[in-house]
């Protein structure tokens, strides 16, 4: 059964999913879809052209698909939010609509997003990913599965952070990050493997292994990276998640956010 409460406001064409729940003073506007057993829990607001999927709660104070900030943005353009199922928005989080026209934000399944996150404009968020209390991303900024993004941290617009990376708490992050890897500081530079959000994720010892000696040949031998690169690609021809390491150098924009000197300290010892 639906429920929804008596001074919540539900215009005409929003899709309200089997067991959904609308809290108390929420907004939602037509050309919305909530998905089944999704509880919206209080003074949530949800803006035209967004969809919510299933099992998802929303906590008070949050707004999604509002109006992109980009000042690009045309006034009466119609543009979408997309969030997946069972995801966890807790409050103050605010995610907005793309910013030219037909054009869409996405947040995938499984997600938490806790209190006062942002996502901008045409941003494309993984599944399972964290973004801890504070965090900031950027418009068109594209974050992979698994991915852990500390508190109070930005992620500079464009900017592509790799599958199973971890963004540590305020870092200042304004270029490119690998997947499986660990990126702190002001700005931020990639430091070591992510062993922990690897193994939580699944991955096998072996695999991790991989990782860490492709981190250490593509950073921490005298090469030049278009070298290191070739290198590592001959040496894991058969690893996809070598490959996806590989990728992301090459389709690089705006360059890595490649480890400083004392990093080759920490990771000299690895094998």
């Amino acid at each position: 059964m639906i429920k929804i409460h008596k001074h919540a406001v539900v215009e005409k064409g929003a899709e309200l999913g089997e067991d959904s729940e609308i809290g108390p003073f929420c907004t939602v506007a037509a050309n919305t879809q909530i998905g089944a057993n999704t509880k919206l829990r209080s003074h949530v607001v949800v803006e035209p052209y967004t969809s919510i999927g299933t099992d998802c709660e929303i906590f008070p104070y949050v707004t999604l698909g509002m109006q992109s900030q980009d000042l690009k943005y045309v006034s009466g353009s119609i543009t979408y939010t997309h969030i997946g199922n069972r995801n966890i928005i807790r409050e103050f989080v605010s995610v907005h609509s793309g910013t030219e026209p037909e054009s869409c934000t996405k947040i995938g399944d499984d997600c938490a997003l806790l209190a006062q996150s942002h996502v901008a404009h045409n941003c494309i968020v993984g599944n399972k990913v964290i973004m801890s209390h504070g965090a900031t991303l950027g418009g068109h900024v594209i974050i992979g599965d698994h991915v852990n993004i500390g508190g109070l941290s930005a992620i500079h617009q464009f900017c592509h952070v790799g599958e199973a990376a971890m963004i540590a708490g305020m870092a200042r992050t304004i270029q490119d990050v690998l997947p499986f890897t660990i990126a702190e500081g002001s700005p931020a530079h990639m430091r070591v493997i992510n062993k922990v959000g690897m193994e939580r994720a699944g991955y096998s010892v072996s695999e991790i292994s991989e990782v860490r000696k492709a981190f250490r040949a593509l950073f921490m031998r005298e090469m030049r990276l278009e070298d290191a690169v070739n290198h590592v690609e001959k040496s894991f021809p058969n690893s996809k998640n070598i490959n996806l390491m590989i990728n992301a150098v090459r389709a690089s924009q705006r360059g890595l956010a490649r480890p400083e000197s004392a990093t080759y300290e920490i990771n000299v010892a690895d094998d």
